[in-house]
């Protein structure tokens, strides 16, 4: 392993398996060893950082986070936002009154929450019927009027799909846009950020910001919306659920999400560090 300073690490599919409620005790332990040699640990997810799992945020030691796919980086000390690129506000009503025309659901990031359109798709009760709770949040009538009345811009836009076609359909004609990221967290969604904004740059940003190089970066991941990040980080770790693709950035695949894979590089990382523990 290279003079690693700073672990980046998704969370769902990462570090938390899809339909846990907590991060697993073995994970959470190994990365608060890793944070007790003066490794950072930064969260980077697509999550608000509001939606950061408590147990992740408590490790003592972890300084910043990464959210919403890169949308905002945090001083989770201070409470402070140090970076953002958000979609301005005329530009997210826009866009979510052009998704009205397909057949998915969407909702709008904001800094202070998710919030909701207060009539809720069909399919999400099959397809994401764990999450109901978070998409009853904050309900609108009329969720593009509302996004036109804020003065907070737009994180992210959540879109759940419930068809592989119509999915596929929404992404080659978004992507048509010069003014939109799109990514995706799972086969069932489809994320829209600010052009600029993916994890990848984010970390960049970070790094440079703490004066380290990418070779003294490690990434975590899973999925499409980590690929930017894996990319820039001079060491990348995989869990095996993660897709055909991004194992493919792995320096090296550890066991999947579901048998606490991130675990065994940690420990392994702590171990090697032990003589630098705080």
């Amino acid at each position: 392993m290279s003079d690693i300073r700073l672990i980046a690490t998704d969370i769902d599919g990462t570090l938390l398996p899809s339909g846990w409620k907590t991060i697993p005790e073995r994970v959470i332990r190994a990365l608060t060893q890793v944070s007790a040699t003066g490794i950072s640990i930064v969260p980077a997810s697509g999550r608000l950082i509001s939606a950061i799992p408590k147990e992740l945020m408590d490790i003592p030691g972890i300084e910043y986070a990464i959210t919403c796919n890169g949308a905002s980086i945090t001083d989770v000390r201070n409470r402070e936002t140090l970076y953002q690129k958000r979609i301005p506000k005329s530009l997210a009503a826009e866009l979510l009154t052009e998704l009205k025309h397909y057949d998915v659901y969407s909702c709008v990031y904001l800094p202070s929450g998710a919030y909701n359109w207060s009539r809720l798709h069909p399919g999400l009760w099959k397809t994401y019927a764990n999450r109901i709770p978070f998409f009853s949040q904050n309900p609108q009538e009329d969720l593009a009027a509302f996004m036109e009345s804020q003065n907070e811009w737009a994180e992210k836009i959540f879109v759940a799909v419930f068809d592989v076609a119509e999915r596929d359909r929404l992404r080659r004609e978004l992507s048509r846009r010069q003014d939109i990221h799109i990514t995706s967290s799972s086969a069932w969604n489809l994320e829209i950020n600010h052009v600029e904004a993916d994890k990848g740059q984010a970390l960049a940003w970070l790094a440079r910001h703490l004066e380290l190089t990418p070779d003294q970066v490690a990434a975590m991941g899973d999925n499409e919306n980590d690929y930017s990040m894996l990319t820039y980080a001079g060491t990348v770790i995989v869990p095996e659920n993660g897709t055909p693709t991004i194992r493919q950035l792995a320096s090296r695949v550890v066991p999947p999400c579901t048998e606490c894979g991130t675990a065994v590089f940690l420990e392994e990382l702590a171990e090697k560090n032990s003589d630098k523990i705080r």
